[in-house]
Parts: structure tokens; sequence; C-alpha cells
């Protein structure tokens, strides 16, 4: 509870003295989370991290959900048949920055829109739903940025692609910690931790994979 004041003083600190209002609070309050360094915690062999609301953690295999009536709704059109798992994704996830940090849910994201982790979370969602076992989310850096991907079988899926591709460059993407419904791993001690530490620049970070895409098609 310590931790969780210490952030909400921080949100409030970033205030105008006479905009306060809820919706001041809660626009400017997701920003000012990007101002507090901890954002994974440990607590009874779990990994809690903060990626929604101020104050609030989620375990973070909770994210996927390859359970959920509407990953299992999807699935029963397009799978088993990762690849076209995949270009759904792709053709139906919109590519959407987010405003701070805020990780959605899969059936959030289904409503059409996501960043990088949002869509990676889907769709590692329903490539498990058909019991795949070496499916994850991965979060690492491309090209020295924070980016999400999905890692099944080590073949690297890039969601935010506009259609299911091959990934070009994949000397480019450095992952240093998986997870799914089922584990974590992180690929060295701290890496959690790391990977929020990372440059958070969308525009250039996506520009990187237009150019890398050019090059190899």
């Amino acid at each position: 509870m310590a931790v969780e004041k210490e952030e909400l003083q921080i949100v409030k600190s970033i205030l105008p003295a006479v905009a306060i209002g809820t919706v001041a609070v809660v626009g400017i309050g997701l920003l000012g989370r990007a101002f507090t360094e901890r954002r994974v915690y440990a607590q009874d062999g779990q990994y809690l991290v903060s990626v929604r609301y101020p104050g609030q953690r989620q375990n973070l295999q909770d994210f996927v959900q390859p359970d959920n009536p509407d990953v299992l709704a999807v699935y029963s059109q397009y799978g088993p048949d990762t690849w076209a798992l995949y270009d759904f994704v792709c053709r139906n996830i919109n590519y959407r920055r987010d405003w701070g940090e805020f990780w959605m849910t899969p059936s959030e994201t289904l409503r059409g829109y996501g960043d990088c982790e949002d869509s990676s979370i889907l769709l590692t969602s329903l490539i498990r739903a058909g019991g795949a076992p070496n499916c994850y989310v991965a979060l690492g850096s491309l090209g020295g940025y924070g980016h999400a991907w999905v890692l099944n079988n080590n073949e690297i899926l890039e969601t935010t692609y506009s259609s299911a591709q091959f990934v070009p460059n994949i000397a480019a993407y450095e992952s240093m910690a998986l997870f799914n419904d089922a584990e974590v791993l992180e690929l060295y001690q701290g890496a959690l931790q790391d990977v929020f530490s990372l440059r958070r620049d969308e525009a250039t970070k996506l520009n990187l994979m237009a150019r890398e895409r050019v090059c190899q098609w």
C-alpha cells in the first residue's frame, strides 16, 4: 500500500492546482505512471505489473486468456491454422498508440484497436486456445525501442503488420522476457523491469519496421 500511495502522490503532484477533476485525474494519471520507476513486482511466485490504472497491479499471466469466450469465438472461425489467426489479428486490429501505458485484455483488443502488446496478447491467446505449448508474448527491444511481438515455436510473428507476413530482419528483435497464461520467463534477472526502461518512440519504431519490409519485399 505504501508504494501505491507513493505512485498516487506522484500523479497528484503533476496536476495543476486548479484542475483536479475526475477526468483530469484519470487522463493525466495514466501519463503520470510513466514517471514512476518501478513497474514490476514479485509476489508469491507471481509477476505483478502496473500497466493499467494507477495503483492497480495485474498478474502478467492473466493477460493471456485462451479460455476467454471472445477468443474461442474467433478461434472457432480461423483456428487451428496459426497463419490464419495471425492474419486475422493483423487485418482486424488497427494499431493505436497508448497514451502513457495501458495494456488491454483480448476482449478489449477485439473491439478493433490496440498497440503492440495488446495485439500480441490477443494472438498468443488465440494460438494457445488450440493448445500450442510454445507460444509466448515476447517483450524486448526492436532496434533499441521497447516492443512486443509473438514468439511461436521460435518464429517471430509481428502483429503490427497490416497482414500476416514473415519478419525480414529477425536480428533486430531482442527478446528479454516471455510470458503466456502458464508461465513467465525472464531471460536474465531483472529483464522485465528493464523492458519498461526502454525508450518508447512509436513513430520511429514503426518507421524502422516499414523500412525493413520495403528492403525485404
